[in-house]
């Protein structure tokens, strides 16, 4: 039997709702402010881990020939991340994204509105001296561009293809590391997440179920890929590389599997005077892409970032092609140009420009960044207070759960 946690009239009442999310909420003020402020906790675990990643950010769509689409956003991301050492090789980690949900509407200026909180990443994870496993709600690990691209929109239209929140299990075997760089093999099963972890706290964004339909939505695991990886090869800067292959599996509504191929290779040059370069290249191709038979897609990024004492000059452009059977084939583009500096203590700030094409609709946006990392800026491991914080954090969900089979079992007996 599947579990499904609502709010409102259909599972939890707007009570329950306000506590779990006071929790939730109080949870986060402590882990921020457990590594803001290391001198109120004097007492540092061997077991814990973690950091909290910050970002402002605020994008101003300034022009555009669909003028709805004309509007400013101004918004924050914030990232807390946790890993727990089981035993020795055995660890559990949590991450959870706390951000806009849905997109601004015709010439809105949203500030700090719409924001949902969700767990992105769950799972229990072993590690030997050449082996890995994980298993929980995970990144597939498919492509690299809408992860690595630099610049602050340097992975807009790579994130397509992004394979994450999904429940799966993934293997690495390490098959050599020594002084030709390090090569990795990997494969991952997958299917979409239908637990309460598929709805946000806060700006609710529904949760998935099955019949919801979708690429691997299909609550068994039918969806895999399998991924050749490569860095610190010498000869090329450090070269690294990306290979993969994946398949998802049709889900309701869907007329065919997705396959798709991945190929990538990135690397990073000392120019001598402080100066590196550090380029990259990723093409993918989509066949039968969204599961519609006939319909194929390609990806090709290519990117750029010049590091100088702090300072970076970004460059990226992603062109995505569809060749459809039954419609018109359109091209996609989108480039962008950001620079920015980071100071010593962690704090990182860019400003970035985009122009895009859309369906044949040019668009162009203009945006700032600050983005800070609390934890690895100061070097601390999670203190007192950040264990606090994901205690409250588990019971807020635990409370929750229990509200959602007292009222299930409720509806069984009327």
């Amino acid at each position: 039997m599947r579990l499904h946690c609502f709010f409102g009239p259909r599972g939890l009442s707007h009570t329950d709702t306000r506590f779990a999310l006071r929790g939730v909420f109080l949870a986060f003020a402590m882990v921020a402010f457990g590594a803001a402020f290391p001198a109120g906790a004097q007492i540092l675990s061997d077991r814990i881990s973690g950091e909290v990643a910050f970002e402002l950010q605020n994008d101003w769509t300034y022009k555009s020939e669909d003028r709805s689409n004309q509007n400013n956003d101004l918004y924050a991301t914030i990232e807390p991340s946790a890993t727990f050492r089981l035993a020795p090789g055995w660890s559990v980690f949590g991450h959870a994204v706390l951000e806009p949900v849905g997109s601004p509407s015709q010439f809105e200026n949203r500030t700090f509105e719409d924001i949902g909180l969700y767990v992105e990443e769950l799972f229990v994870e072993y590690e030997a001296d050449r082996f890995g496993a994980r298993l929980g709600k995970l990144n597939a690990g498919f492509g690299i561009a809408w992860d690595m691209a630099p610049g602050v929109y340097g992975t807009d239209l790579s994130e397509d293809y992004e394979i994450s929140e999904r429940i799966g299990l993934v293997g690495d075997w390490n098959v050599y590391s020594g002084e030709y760089g390090d090569h990795t093999v990997s494969g991952a099963t997958f299917f979409a997440d239908t637990t309460i972890f598929s709805e946000s706290f806060f700006r609710g964004r529904g949760d998935t179920r099955e019949e919801d339909g979708g690429l691997s939505n299909t609550e068994s695991f039918k969806s895999f890929v399998v991924a050749v990886n490569g860095s610190k090869i010498p000869g090329m800067g450090k070269f690294g590389y990306h290979a993969a292959f994946m398949r998802q599996a049709a889900g309701v509504g869907n007329a065919s599997d997705e396959k798709s191929f991945a190929l990538a290779g990135y690397s990073s040059f000392d120019l001598g005077g402080d100066l590196t370069f550090e380029p990259l290249a990723e093409i993918v191709r989509q066949i039968d892409q969204g599961g519609n038979a006939g319909s194929d897609r390609s990806y090709i990024t290519l990117a750029g970032q010049f590091l100088w004492k702090g300072w970076n000059l970004a460059l990226s452009a992603t062109e995505r092609y569809t060749d459809n059977t039954t419609t018109v084939n359109n091209t996609d583009s989108h480039f962008q140009v950001s620079a920015g500096y980071e100071f010593d203590f962690g704090l990182a700030v860019d400003v970035g420009w985009k122009v895009s094409e859309d369906s044949g609709t040019e668009t162009r946006t203009l945006g700032i960044l600050a983005a800070f990392l609390v934890m690895n800026a100061q070097g601390l491991n999670a203190n007192i207070m950040s264990l606090g914080g994901i205690a409250i954090a588990i019971g807020a969900m635990v409370d929750a759960a229990i509200v959602m089979i007292e009222n299930l079992h409720k509806k069984m007996e009327q």
